[in-house]
């Protein structure tokens, strides 16, 4: 079981790796502490079982036993721990043999810090009943809890009972991340991919083996920000707003996803402009996305196709439309730009 936790599976176990059994307790400490060292009980590993594949190690304090999670706060940061990838963290390395590597696995982290969201999955000791010598079940009442290391501080995030335990826990954190972080400057997404030569700072920087990618620098990730079904909403005056709405197909070994803007006048839809698309195909090792940027001072779109494969990313001509209030509308100002109300239907 991942992390030696069982977190990701029914019915839920812990099986903790250290010496000695476990021990009940009545108290509870009110410092959170779950990276202390001194109460890991196994070293840095991956989630088994799971699409997504997330750093992770188990612990016990002396009320809790709880798993640390390290969700990577971009798409390529998230997959540079995915086995199959020929371009991640364990190219020329056996995944078979993961614990050889537990080291390179947290020294890797600890150098990438502020790219990661760490969350802290914890049972209190006083839900857990004794199964066996070395194996927990926690009571059928038992409450997990969620935490996340904010400015250095475990702040709980959500709790879930042991009969809704999240079948996919990389998407479940990665959905706590969105909701937590879906500010307004995001939904504007990078002021970066509205500079002059972004495109030439992507092509000549995030080719395979630099280490300088321009992509890195980008402080929103835009594919987690569309995660929600939720999507946000931008005021622009009294009668103008900006909506977004989203289309996904999910396959075997291709997902596709778009976002557009949808330009409202008095709560009725004048206009659309594809703002936002991500495609992957497994079979073959690439994905597209396309990327914006908004400003909303000089109601202007950014929007640029990144394209992804083993040899690293490339990025086309910076397209842009201005949002016109006057007529309603986007104008393209150096592109042909598809009839909105056909898209819609289309999709």
């Amino acid at each position: 079981m991942a992390c030696g936790t069982g977190i990701e599976n029914r019915p839920v176990m812990f099986c903790p790796e250290k010496s000695g059994t476990f021990q009940k307790r009545n108290t509870e400490n009110n410092v959170k502490d779950f990276l202390n060292t001194n109460d890991r009980t196994s070293g840095l590993r991956l989630t088994d079982g799971e699409q997504l594949m997330l750093p992770c190690f188990s612990g016990e304090s002396k009320t809790e036993l709880y798993i640390v999670y390290f969700v990577g706060r971009t798409e390529k940061e998230r997959s540079f721990w995915d086995v199959y990838s020929k371009n991640g963290f364990w190219k020329g390395k056996n995944n078979e043999q993961v614990h050889r590597y537990s080291k390179d696995m947290e020294r890797y982290i600890n150098a990438r810090i502020n790219q990661y969201d760490v969350f802290a999955i914890a049972l209190n000791k006083r839900m857990v009943k004794d199964i066996r010598e070395d194996e927990f079940l926690p009571d059928s009442n038992a409450v997990y809890k969620t935490y996340l290391l904010t400015n250095g501080k475990w702040i709980q995030t959500d709790s879930f009972r042991v009969q809704d335990v999240p079948k996919d826990t990389g998407r479940y954190l990665m959905n706590i991340s969105c909701r937590r972080g879906k500010k307004s400057l995001e939904v504007l997404g990078d002021s970066l991919v509205s500079l002059l030569d972004f495109s030439d700072r992507v092509n000549c920087s995030c080719t395979s083996g630099r280490e300088d990618c321009v992509l890195d620098c980008l402080r929103v990730d835009y594919f987690l920000l569309f995660s929600s079904a939720r999507m946000p909403v931008m005021l622009l005056d009294a009668a103008h707003k900006l909506l977004f709405k989203k289309y996904k197909e999910k396959r075997k070994t291709t997902e596709h996803i778009k976002v557009y803007a949808l330009l409202s006048v008095n709560n009725k839809v004048t206009d659309s402009v594809l703002c936002y698309e991500y495609y992957s195909n497994a079979e073959n090792l690439s994905a597209y996305e396309q990327i914006f940027y908004i400003d909303t001072n000089q109601r202007k779109i950014w929007t640029v196709k990144l394209t992804y494969d083993v040899e690293g990313a490339g990025a086309d001509a910076v397209k842009v439309c201005t949002i016109d209030l006057d007529r309603n509308c986007f104008v393209q100002e150096n592109a042909i730009k598809n009839n909105p109300t056909d898209v819609l239907k289309n999709e």
